[in-house]
């Protein structure tokens, strides 16, 4: 299983957890194998990587503890007992949309454990996630092939997050420079931020422009720094 998927799985906490978009199911398989939950849903919207799915937990002997579910996001997932969700492999915008057409979620007690991995879109999703009452609780960055990806752990607290969502929280959430891994996150967010301001200057957006190159910089520093 490779990092992205372990790095998912390093922020689980319960002992129920539910794959959204599971593919082949490799993560809850892993998990249930490795005693680091006791069941699992392996969820997806298709049904021909849901089959593959099910191959998987038949080969490993697991079809008493991993349950293959055909659902369009959390649609079909029953919330009894279920700690942890996970959500990896999308959009974040598409992310933004599982959580908000589940209508369980934010009355779940106690709250549901959200580990979040979005492949595009991570400003969206870190925006939706504090307009939404959810608190960021740990983030950690991993390279994976020739990415790098950030994984939110998050939790509904039904109140607004005591941290700013300014241009900081957008672009790098609560990574840091203390890992190969959150020095190389953190160095691409500054290129994508300089690429954006060229883009607000071309514009006439000469503030937010500046804005963005002073975050840059600012990353920049602190990469090589290591603070």
């Amino acid at each position: 299983m490779d990092k992205r998927l372990l790095t998912c799985a390093e922020l689980c906490k319960g002992r129920r957890i539910a794959d959204i978009g599971t593919d082949h199911g490799y993560l809850p398989c892993y998990m249930v194998m490795e005693g680091l939950c006791d069941t699992a849903l392996a969820c997806d919207t298709a049904p021909l990587p849901l089959e593959s799915a099910k191959a998987h937990i038949a080969e490993n002997g697991l079809g008493d503890r991993v349950t293959a579910i055909l659902s369009d996001g959390l649609e079909k997932v029953p919330a009894d007992g279920l700690t942890d969700i996970v959500i990896a492999g999308m959009g974040g915008e598409l992310i933004a949309r599982i959580l908000g057409d589940c209508g369980w979620l934010k009355s779940a007690v106690p709250a549901v454990n959200l580990v979040l991995q979005p492949m595009t879109k991570w400003d969206f999703l870190r925006k939706w996630l504090y307009e939404n009452d959810f608190l960021i609780t740990d983030e950690k960055p991993c390279i994976s092939g020739r990415f790098v990806y950030s994984v939110m752990q998050a939790v509904y607290t039904g109140e607004k997050p005591p941290y700013p969502c300014d241009l900081r929280y957008l672009y790098c959430g609560f990574v840091k420079p203390v890992t190969e891994d959150g020095r190389e996150y953190l160095l691409r967010q500054a290129k994508r931020l300089e690429a954006a301001a060229k883009g607000r200057e071309a514009s006439g957006d000469s503030e937010g422009a500046l804005q963005m190159k002073t975050l840059a910089a600012e990353l920049m520093l602190r990469v090589s720094t290591g603070e």
